[in-house]
Order: C-alpha cells, then sequence, then structure tokens
C-alpha cells in the first residue's frame, strides 16, 4: 500500500494525468465505502477517472483487482477500459519497483451479458448466441407456416409503428424482437398480457415458439441471459460475488428495468462487504430508448437507490471538456439549451460545459448547404479530400478567411441518421455519393462504412451464401419449391445463385456438391478458400465476413444433431432468414483505426468516439415538411418505441414518477442524439444539407415552406431559434 499523496503524485509523474481538476479528484480519491453518482459530460475524462479509481483501489486501499466488478455498455469500451488498466497498473508498478505479480485475465471487466454468460453459464451447458443470430432464428420462426402473411398480425405492427407505410418481412422481424426484448427488460407479466391479448395472439405463437427452440437446444439469448441472472440473484444463488467490494458501472444512461434490478442485486454484496457501487454516466447522451433503456434510471437514480437500499450516493459533475475548442463547446451548450421542456428530462442542478483552461478558441462552427445532393457531394468530397491530405485549405466568408487546415491526416467522421447508401426508394443517398468521390480520387484513402449497405447484398455475403445454396442445390430444386418467403428474399437467392455461377465459370473452378446428411463445418472450410481475395479487398469485406461465418456456424450448432443438417434445413434456418435481412452489423465485430478513413456511420455509432472533423447531415435528403420524415427530425408522434412501451405499460413492475408523454420522449431523443454528434468534433464541426433545410421550400401555394429540424435549432414549440442558421458560417 502506499498514501493518497503519494499515489497522486505517481499519477501524474508516471502517468502524466494532472489530478488539478477538483471534481475528478474526488471521483478518484473516494474511500471504498463510498458510492457514487457521477454524471460525466462529453469529453470529460471519464474512463480515465474508472481506470485511476480502479488503481487507487489497489495501490492505496489494498482492495485487490479480484475484487472490483466494472460494467461497460460494448465489448470495445471493455477492452479499452481493460487494456488501459493494464498499462498504467504496469507503469505505476514498475516506478514503485514492486512486483505486480497478478494474471489480468482474472480481472472482471465486461459488458454485463459478459458477466452475466460468465456467471450464468459456469458449470452449465448452455450457449449464449448473439443478436444477428437471435434475429436469424427469428426470422426462421416467423417465416415458417406463413406466419409472415398473417393479416392480423401486419395490421398489429403497422399500427405499432405509428407511422404511414406498410410493414415488410424485415420490419415484422425486428419489431417482434423488440417487443419479446421489452418483455424481458421491463419484467412484464406475460402471462397476463397473453391473456388479454385480441387479434395479436400470433405474436404470442411466435415468440413461444422462438422460445421453445431456445430451450430445447439450451440456448439462451442476451435477453434470457439477463433474465436468469436476475433469477439467480433474486435466489441468492451467486456465491462468487460473495467477496466483491466494488462496483463500478459504465454508462448508466442506457440501463434498462432489469439490469437495474440486476445491480441493485449486485450492490448488496459489495455494499455487505463496506464497499461502493458508483455509476457513471450522462442522461444527455441517452441514445438506446429504442432498445429498452429509460433514462429515468439515470436522472432518478438516487432516489431510486435509496428507496431500494436506504443509502445516498455522493453526486459529483464532471463538467470540464478536454475534447473540444471552445467555439464548438459554447455551440453544443446552445443547443442542449434551446428547448426549454426538455430541462425537465436532464438530471437536477446540471451545470454547463467548461472549457479545458488550455483549449483554444478553435474555427466557429461551419455551415455547408446546396441546392442538391449532387452539389453539396462535390464541395464536400473537394473539402474532405483537402483537409485529409493536409493541402492548405481556406475559405472566405465575406471579408474574412477561415483557414480550415487541420494536423496531418485529421480523422475525419460523416454522422448521419443512417449510412445507408442507398434509400428504401432505391435513392442514392449522400453517403453514396461521398465514397464514390472520396475512391474515385484516391486508392490511398479509403471510406470506411460498414453499416452502407444491406449485409445480404454485399459481395462476399453473396459469395458465401451463394457458395453454399450451390453446393446443397446445384439444380435448384430446393429453391424453387420454397413456399410462402418474401419476392425480396426470393430475389435475394436469385441474385446469390447467378453471382457464384458466374463467379465459377470465370475462374473454371466446380464446386463439391453435397447429399441431404451435410456437416456444414467442412462446407465452410472449402469456401473459406475462396473468400480471401475479397476479404484482402477492404475492411469492411473483412467484417462482412466475419459477420456472416459467425451468424452460420452459432445456428449451427443451435439446430443442427450431431452436427449434421439437411439441405432444407440449411434453406430455412441460414440461407432463408440471411436473404430476408435478418442479420446486421454487430459493431462490436470490428475494431478499425479512425485516423486512417473518411468514416461514414451512424450517430448512435459513433456515441463514445471523437474526431478532430466532425460532418453532421443535418437534412441531406429532406426536401419537403411533410409526414415521412418527421420522425427523424421534427416529430409528430411518439413513434414505434413509444407504442410498444404503452402496449407493455400496464404489466411492467416499472413505475416512473415523471412520466412522459410519448412526443416528448421522441424529442428529447432527437435532441439527445444530435447533442451526442456535435460533442464528437476536437477542432472543426461542420453541419451539412440542403437549402430547402435552411430557408424552406416553395409549395404549390405559397413561398417560403419552413422545414422545422431539432438539428437545425427548432424546439418542439415550433420556434425556430437559429433562423437561416444564421449562427453558423457558411462555406
Amino acid at each position: 500500500m502506499i498514501s493518497q499523496e503519494k499515489y497522486i503524485e505517481l499519477v501524474e509523474t508516471i502517468l502524466n494525468r494532472s489530478m488539478a481538476n477538483s471534481s475528478q479528484k474526488e471521483a478518484i480519491m473516494a474511500p471504498v465505502d463510498e458510492s457514487q453518482y457521477i454524471v460525466a459530460g462529453p469529453g470529460s475524462g471519464k474512463t480515465t477517472v474508472l481506470v485511476l479509481k480502479i488503481l487507487k483501489y489497489y495501490f492505496v486501499d489494498d482492495i485487490s483487482f479480484d475484487d472490483v466488478i466494472v460494467t461497460t455498455f460494448t465489448k470495445k469500451a471493455a477492452r479499452e477500459l481493460k487494456n488501459r488498466t493494464i498499462l498504467w497498473a504496469k507503469m505505476i508498478s514498475e516506478a514503485l519497483d514492486y512486483d505486480l505479480n497478478y494474471d489480468f485475465n482474472r480481472m472482471v471487466i465486461g459488458t454485463l451479458d459478459s458477466i452475466a454468460e460468465d456467471i450464468v453459464c459456469d458449470g452449465e451447458s448452455i450457449e449464449v448466441i448473439d443478436n444477428f443470430t437471435s434475429s436469424a432464428l427469428m426470422m426462421q420462426t416467423l417465416l415458417l407456416d406463413n406466419k409472415n402473411s398473417n393479416k392480423k398480425l401486419k395490421q398489429f405492427l403497422k399500427k405499432l409503428k405509428n407511422s404511414v407505410g406498410g410493414v415488410n418481412t424485415t420490419e415484422m422481424n425486428n419489431q417482434i424482437r423488440s417487443i419479446r426484448e421489452r418483455i424481458y427488460y421491463d419484467i412484464v407479466d406475460y402471462d397476463k398480457l397473453k391473456e388479454n391479448s385480441n387479434n395479436e395472439y400470433i405474436l404470442f405463437d411466435i415468440i413461444d415458439a422462438y422460445n421453445m427452440t431456445l430451450k430445447e437446444r439450451g440456448i439462451l439469448d442476451y435477453p434470457m441471459l439477463e433474465t436468469r441472472l436476475y433469477d439467480m440473484l433474486c435466489d441468492c444463488k451467486v456465491s462468487r460475488l460473495n467477496h466483491f467490494k466494488v462496483l463500478l458501472i459504465d454508462e448508466y444512461q442506457d440501463t434498462n428495468y432489469l439490469q437495474e434490478q440486476i445491480y441493485f442485486k449486485m450492490a448488496g454484496y459489495v455494499l455487505e462487504n463496506n464497499g461502493n457501487i458508483t455509476v457513471v454516466g450522462d442522461d444527455d447522451q441517452s441514445l438506446y430508448r429504442f432498445r429498452g433503456a429509460t433514462i429515468d434510471l439515470f436522472t432518478e437514480y438516487l432516489k431510486r437507490i435509496n428507496d431500494y437500499m436506504g443509502i445516498t450516493p455522493k453526486s459529483i459533475f464532471l463538467k470540464k471538456n478536454y475534447r473540444s475548442t471552445v467555439n464548438i463547446i459554447n455551440f453544443v451548450n446552445e443547443f442542449i439549451h434551446l428547448d426549454k421542456k426538455y430541462e425537465s428530462s436532464r438530471s437536477i442542478n446540471k451545470p454547463l460545459i467548461e472549457p479545458d483552461s488550455n483549449s483554444p478558441n478553435g474555427l466557429p462552427v461551419m455551415g455547408m448547404f446546396r441546392n442538391n445532393i449532387e452539389e453539396l457531394t462535390t464541395d464536400l468530397s473537394n473539402l474532405i479530400y483537402d483537409l485529409k491530405i493536409g493541402k492548405d485549405t481556406s475559405r472566405r466568408v465575406g471579408s474574412k478567411i477561415y483557414d480550415l487546415k487541420q494536423k496531418d491526416n485529421p480523422s475525419i467522421a460523416i454522422l448521419t441518421n443512417s449510412p445507408k447508401e442507398i434509400s428504401a426508394y432505391n435513392r442514392h443517398r449522400l453517403p453514396f455519393y461521398v465514397r464514390e468521390s472520396i475512391t474515385g480520387r484516391s486508392e490511398d484513402i479509403a471510406v470506411f462504412n460498414p453499416r452502407g449497405q444491406n449485409i445480404e447484398a454485399t459481395d462476399i455475403v453473396s459469395l458465401i451464401c451463394g457458395l453454399i445454396l450451390v453446393s446443397i442445390d446445384s439444380d435448384a430444386t430446393i429453391e424453387n419449391n420454397l413456399d410462402n418467403i418474401p419476392p425480396h428474399t426470393k430475389k435475394i437467392l436469385k441474385d446469390w445463385r447467378k453471382k457464384v455461377e458466374n463467379y465459377l465459370s470465370c475462374k473454371e473452378k466446380e464446386v463439391p456438391l453435397y447429399e441431404d446428411d451435410i456437416v456444414l463445418s467442412d462446407l465452410l472450410d472449402d469456401i473459406e478458400v475462396e473468400c480471401s481475395d475479397l476479404i484482402k479487398e477492404s475492411s469492411e469485406n473483412s467484417i462482412y465476413h466475419d459477420i456472416i461465418m459467425e451468424t452460420i456456424n452459432q445456428t449451427n450448432n443451435a439446430i443442427s444433431d450431431e452436427g449434421r443438417l439437411s439441405a432444407n434445413q440449411i434453406f430455412w434456418h441460414i440461407l432463408v432468414p440471411i436473404a430476408s435481412g435478418a442479420v446486421n452489423v454487430d459493431d462490436d465485430m470490428f475494431d478499425v483505426s479512425i485516423d486512417e478513413n473518411i468514416n461514414i456511420m451512424s450517430i448512435h455509432q459513433a456515441k463514445g468516439l471523437e474526431f478532430d472533423i466532425v460532418i453532421v447531415d443535418v437534412g441531406c435528403d429532406i426536401y419537403k415538411n411533410d409526414a415521412s420524415s418527421a420522425f427523424k427530425r421534427f416529430p409528430r408522434n411518439g413513434g414505434k418505441t413509444h407504442s410498444i412501451e404503452k402496449y407493455l405499460g400496464d404489466y411492467s413492475k416499472l413505475s416512473l414518477s415523471n412520466e412522459n408523454k410519448g412526443l416528448d420522449n421522441a424529442f428529447n431523443d432527437l435532441i439527445r442524439r444530435y447533442f451526442v454528434a456535435y460533442t464528437r468534433a476536437k477542432s472543426l464541426l461542420i453541419l451539412v444539407g440542403l437549402n430547402s433545410m435552411r430557408y424552406g421550400y416553395k409549395g404549390d401555394f405559397q413561398d417560403n415552406i419552413k422545414i422545422p429540424n431539432v438539428a437545425t435549432g427548432w424546439s418542439r414549440d415550433k420556434i425556430c431559434h437559429w433562423v437561416n442558421l444564421d449562427n453558423l458560417i457558411h462555406i
């Protein structure tokens, strides 16, 4: 053990981390028995605080790493936290000439799901499947016996969607999974819900069939896994937690009700050992309500844990921002306070974000708006290219010249509501045009957008699935006799076959043919050889390959008998669900350097990241003030998330003292989304869109029809606070 003074000295001299920030210091140097509620603003050094807290427990308080549990929201964040803890622990130990004889593989740092899997599956033969495999299995259940064509189910899901247009099979699959997940996450009385069902009874047939499939195979998905852990905690059957003294929970603002109850149960163990529970988060950065996260669990945390456990954690606000320039910080402080009604959803007495004393004023926030997408893409791509290669880049605005040049090879991100390159109406979108323009100009600059395409239509997935299809059904007998599958799915299957036949013809190759008793692993080994060239082409292809192979392998493990499948099983359980769009890109499946690419991603993907230059799409495909685009700029109703919450609300144990209406929640979600987008920027923030978004558009009977948009400074009372975006420097 060392003194607090010595620890602070080592942090500052060996780790080169200042302890001058009083709020950070208060959080880090707290006694072991002090529970804390840390509200950490963007760029406030949250990860540094967590790591230094862990190391303080070890070096000062003599708390073993084995006695600390840390949960994060993503596997990527867990890796970063663990790696930094290991690195800094070794640096301090070397400075102390201390033999750090510890196996860091024993450290309990991970997502709640990974920790739950370790506890639940200890000594039991249980397999846990990822979200993409769960989606594929649910799709198979939905397609069985033509359930996806049931009119009453379609009507029910369309009503829940709460927007114009119908529901395709992929949307149906996603909605059913969302409802099922919320049943678990909100701890819904499922039997009562079923008893009171009406035309949607088939929904529960699908959920029950899916659950039975998993049960028969000894499989758990994530909602079932968390529920199993909660049940074990309620029954006091988790003795391995007996010795823990510290529970640190990151990103608590994205916690759901089931997870809250798990954390409270886990907290009982550490408090029994005179330890603490500390939660860290930021209500302004809560983005996952659509996955079941309930922001009130964070903003009302102090009351809820006091009611449950009789403790009052210490509140600490980390308000100093070490990431962004003063001008960007001023901009986001203004943005988050435009909508007065939003204040009621925030943590009480929350302070403004403050720049670090060493932060430069930097460039003002810029705007680039053009008459059409082609004109915008040309000018934006030219600017991105010049900035990336380090060319002297300046823009004259009035009498003033702004030098936009950044450091060499700056990190650049384009953030948008959806990174899809082609819309549902088959129109090219901003991500498509940027990719085409940048890659056509230089092979040395990669555009990274793994969510830009539907994974089932990518070249490498078409190759993998097409080779499987041709190998098990060379004459298309099974494919041609598939009944009751959507037209889109049939088209994808035909496209796979055509592409692979062309590929085999060009390569002058033949595939091995497999009869009905198929060992899928052998078939995949044959296919793997054919993938190597495409994998080398791009990091995106590597991601698609890993995701689809993992999906196929997990599904094979879940449904095969002693590793063997029939051709029909492969079609219905693997090929048809993938072709139907059941598999999505999981961010935890890739870890690519953001510095080397032009990164195109959704705002959700960018959470937790930072970039030198951030370009935010605030309306590149919005031309009019119509209902179809309202949900992503200025909501007219609560949307499908609110519909699900309302549908399940009467059957859940979740009760909140400050329940907002669905429309208000939809506005709050949008405000948080763009707050997260704007706070990713370190030195240059640019808003881009069409002039129709800036000035309005000409309708049939009047001029200058405004398009209200939360991202461009509108509050929900229909007041535009940034008229014509005059607060931006337009380039």
